[in-house]
């Protein structure tokens, strides 16, 4: 499965840059993130595919019902459509601490 976030590769090591990495604040993707909307277009678009990946799974439990799909492909399915919506779920919730955070800075 790819990496449905597409932040796993950007991933620095001791001083070396990881493969895919372009240099410290270079996005892996070589995209700039100077003007903050790709951030936003990127996360609605992960967004999206764990949705979709989360109806797939619902499709291949129905096709498993009757008897267009075996188990294994409802499983693989399913977990595939879990460790997305986990993933997407523990970028929210650095998200909602950073906004925390944030928030408790005194000026």
């Amino acid at each position: 499965m790819s990496d449905p976030l597409g932040l796993v590769s950007n991933n620095p090591t001791q001083g070396v840059a990881a493969p895919g990495v372009k240099g410290l604040g270079t996005p892996a993707n070589g995209r700039s993130a100077v003007g903050g909307a790709d951030f936003k277009t990127d996360l609605m678009n992960q967004i999206a595919e764990v949705d979709r990946l989360q109806q797939n799974a619902e499709q291949v439990k129905i096709d498993a019902v009757t008897g267009e799909a075996s188990l294994d492909q409802v499983i693989v399915a399913t977990e595939t459509a879990d460790t997305a919506f986990r993933m997407l779920l523990a970028v929210r919730n650095k998200l909602v601490d950073a906004y925390d955070e944030v928030k408790n800075v005194r000026v």
